[in-house]
């Protein structure tokens, strides 16, 4: 990444890289920190909007990817609250349509997937972060104490403790 940006033509070049490097990640863990059906594709949006505005932050952070993925977290986070609201007062909520799946095959991942939905929506939130950055996004402790701004020791209490209760999730409703 170069030391100095002196444009916003630039700053727009630095995160449109970012964006390359890093979206395909994002949206995987904001699918997975979020429910099935969430418009995952308006969060990374959302995620890169505060990066353009936050840019000069962005830029200068140790870690643009854990700066990203700490971005990503709280996104996700208040599209949960906004969702259980709407849940809670009964509010239709907008669904991406999904395509029937056409074969065994895919029925079977449909199945699974949506088991592993629910195995991460009875985490608290804490562990949920913790367990999809570090085992399904491939995020080190580190990367993933300074996305959370949290210390190190805390990532590994909550991926232990998020580790036995999405297994424990999974024995019980698989």
């Amino acid at each position: 990444m170069p030391s100095r940006v002196t444009s916003f033509d630039d700053v727009r070049g630095e995160v449109r890289a970012l964006y390359l490097e890093h979206a395909d990640a994002l949206h995987s863990a904001l699918r997975r920190l979020t429910w099935a059906g969430c418009d995952v594709d308006d969060l990374l949006q959302e995620v890169f909007v505060v990066a353009i505005r936050r840019s000069t932050v962005l830029l200068l952070a140790d870690s643009p990817a854990a700066w990203l993925y700490g971005v990503a977290v709280k996104v996700a986070a208040a599209a949960r609250r906004k969702h259980r609201l709407r849940e809670f007062f009964h509010l239709k909520v907008a669904e991406q349509a999904r395509a029937e799946p056409t074969g065994a095959v895919d029925v079977e991942a449909r199945d699974t997937e949506a088991l592993v939905h629910r195995a991460l929506a009875r985490l608290s939130s804490k562990k949920r972060e913790v367990l999809v950055l570090f085992e399904l996004q491939g995020m080190t402790g580190p990367e993933i104490a300074r996305a959370l701004g949290c210390p190190l020791k805390t990532v590994w209490s909550r991926l232990h403790y998020a580790r036995q209760d999405f297994e424990r999730q999974m024995v019980r409703h698989g």
